[in-house]
């Protein structure tokens, strides 16, 4: 049997966009974003679509993950500073662990995180994956146990 997703979850643009808050009064960006500016206190922040572009500044490499994420492993998780400045926590997708270098640039991406088949779920989040300039033949992942190469 089949659920949908909620329409509250479709409607959290935070699962599926990267987005920040852009302080008005002294323009810092927070991400995520936030409600009140922690440099000036300033409550009137606007929202602002990231680029989604930047590069790696550090990864891990997670080779035992928790049930339902087995198929995914090992998972690559990435720390990646926006061309923005702000930096995102994400999984890397279209590359080998082996082929991932500090200063890599990625690009982000939507893409299925998990699948909860019993209840007919796919739960899809913000990955990123290398520029064109960073892919090669080499990398390749396995998800869902079929090849899939570096421009899918």
């Amino acid at each position: 049997m089949k659920i949908s997703v909620p329409r509250v979850w479709r409607e959290i643009k935070s699962h599926y966009l990267l987005e920040a808050s852009v302080c008005t009064k002294c323009g810092k960006i927070h991400y995520p974003p936030r409600t009140i500016c922690d440099n000036c206190k300033n409550r009137k922040l606007v929202r602002k679509k990231l680029s989604g572009e930047g590069e790696v500044l550090t990864y891990t490499v997670q080779y035992v993950v928790l049930e339902g994420y087995r198929e995914y492993a090992p998972i690559i998780f990435a720390v990646v500073r926006l061309k923005e400045g702000v930096n995102v926590l994400a999984p890397l997708t279209d590359v080998k662990p082996e082929n991932v270098r500090v200063g890599m640039k990625v690009t982000a991406v939507l893409r299925k995180i998990a699948e909860d088949e019993d209840l007919g779920l796919i739960k899809y989040g913000i990955k990123f994956k290398p520029m064109k300039e960073f892919r090669s033949e080499e990398n390749v992942t396995y998800e869902s146990g079929k090849r899939t190469r570096k421009n899918s």
